[in-house]
């Protein structure tokens, strides 16, 4: 390999949303919102907060964009923005029960378009998942959600969350775990018939 690399395309948008160009700040927004929304209320449990929390988040991230060094991907160094941002949020915040599940699905199900008999059981098996992962402790919820549905590794996770590998690791073990048991009371016929 040698001195130079070509650029990828991720690395010529960020240059282009370092020297300010809106629709390069519009893609990165679209690219990451779902996810950093999805991590976002992960922590704070509530819609109207966890979307405060993305939006403080980006403005936090576009605001450093020239001091991102590129040592992590993007999408690692701004989720660990939205995670710190989201506990941040939550320590000044008093306390506020809601349903989590209800406000995942909710938000998730704006985006989807109604169609295809396929279409209507992916919304369902994610609901259930949401629904499931609802019912875990918030910290190996997000794990989960940042391995499985944001697909970073252990690694990743582990930059996201300042977290041991050895931490992350076993939170994966107990959440997978805890997420079968869940689902396991929330399906009981249809888990018996897989």
């Amino acid at each position: 390999m040698g001195l130079f690399h070509t650029p990828s395309a991720e690395d010529r948008l960020l240059q282009q949303a370092i020297q300010g160009e809106r629709r390069a700040l519009e893609q990165l927004v679209h690219t990451y919102q779902a996810m950093a929304y999805t991590v976002a209320l992960r922590v704070v449990g509530n819609p109207q907060d966890a979307e405060e929390v993305v939006q403080d988040a980006f403005l936090k991230a576009f605001g450093a964009l020239a001091q991102f060094q590129r040592a992590a991907k993007f999408s690692t160094w701004l989720y660990r923005i939205v995670y710190n941002t989201a506990l941040t949020s939550q320590r000044n915040r008093p306390a506020i029960t809601s349903d989590f599940s209800e406000s995942l699905t909710s938000h998730e199900g704006t985006n989807q378009e109604p169609g295809s008999w396929e279409k209507l059981e992916q919304a369902d098996r994610q609901r259930y998942v949401n629904l499931a992962l609802s019912r875990l402790p918030p910290d190996d919820a997000l794990v989960l959600t940042l391995h499985y549905l944001g697909e970073k590794s252990i690694a990743e996770i582990c930059a996201i969350t300042d977290k041991k590998t050895s931490a992350v690791k076993m939170q994966l073990l107990r959440g997978r775990k805890q997420l079968e048991q869940a689902l396991r009371q929330l399906l009981p016929t249809e888990l018996r018939n897989l």
